[in-house]
């Protein structure tokens, strides 16, 4: 179990919607984990005390349904006990609500597992017209791990690795016109290494430091292609490679990733030898 020092403590009002959320979760027997930027803020920042990237306050939760009841229950149980508010547009999006009762920000709970309609795909009810992508879901929950955000209370976060890959089948669905999944894609690309693998690298995988001419950054996107190699599903894994496999997509891939990459002398050409050593690690090249 990882934890986050109090020094680095959680936002105060993230920590809230959490606690709101694992009560429910709890009393009705559900299964969550944190995913999204929360999960990146958690684990870079709070974990390891490195930068994030970009800010949010955004809250996105995975929750794991048996069907499509089991998620409106809850819905309506995190409704009625006051916390938040509901967003008539988006058919997952909660808004926590503050003291003042003014609308906050955002709480997504993304809903897989019973849900999908066939393997990763969900159709929201009544009619099914909104679908949504949730390949990798099932794989990241069961490799999430618990930190301790603040004393006694400890929930399931993606891991970096599973993130990584929820991330690439995002982009892949709307990287066309937003870029947001690949700058944070960026920042875990660049920040692998440091964050926690840096024994590895110069242990049991120097073998990955040896490919890169002991270049770290390269080192540690290669050991996370590696690590969410390892995880990922069949069906995800074709989805990744299929992206991989489309030079149009890669090159708009590139371009995305070096908007997270900015601080570099050349974003570019680092955002491509980071994804090279991504797809290295991934694909076992």
């Amino acid at each position: 179990m990882r934890s986050v020092p109090r020094e680095r403590r959680l936002d105060p009002d993230m920590l809230e919607v959490l606690r709101h959320v694992d009560g429910v979760a709890r009393d009705l027997a559900v299964d969550y984990f944190v995913v999204g930027a929360m999960a990146r803020d958690i684990l870079l920042t709070g974990v390891f005390g490195l930068s994030a990237g970009r800010a949010t306050r955004d809250v996105d939760l995975a929750v794991a349904m048996k069907d499509w009841q089991e998620f409106e229950a809850m819905k309506s149980r995190l409704v009625r006990a006051g916390a938040f508010g509901t967003d008539e547009r988006i058919a997952q999006r909660l808004y926590c609500l503050f003291g003042s009762g003014d609308t906050g920000y955002p709480v997504d709970l993304i809903p897989f597992g019973g849900v999908e309609q066939r393997e990763g795909i969900i159709a929201w009810p009544p009619d099914g017209a909104m679908v949504m992508n949730v390949a990798g879901y099932g794989e990241a929950f069961a490799s999430a791990i618990l930190v301790e955000v603040e004393p006694g209370f400890a929930p399931r976060v993606v891991s970096l690795a599973g993130l990584a890959i929820l991330k690439f089948i995002a982009w892949g669905e709307r990287g066309a016109g937003d870029s947001r999944d690949a700058i944070d894609l960026a920042t875990l690309l660049r920040q692998y290494g440091a964050a926690g693998n840096a024994d590895r690298l110069y242990g049991a995988e120097i073998g990955v430091l040896e490919a890169v001419s002991y270049d770290f950054d390269l080192a540690g996107a290669r050991l996370l292609g590696m690590d969410a190699g390892r995880i990922v599903a069949p069906s995800t894994r074709k989805q990744i490679v299929t992206l991989f496999d489309d030079s149009a997509r890669v090159d708009r891939l590139v371009l995305h990733l070096a908007q997270g990459l900015r601080a570099a002398q050349s974003a570019l050409a680092e955002a491509g030898q980071l994804l090279a050593q991504f797809q290295a690690g991934f694909q076992g090249l």
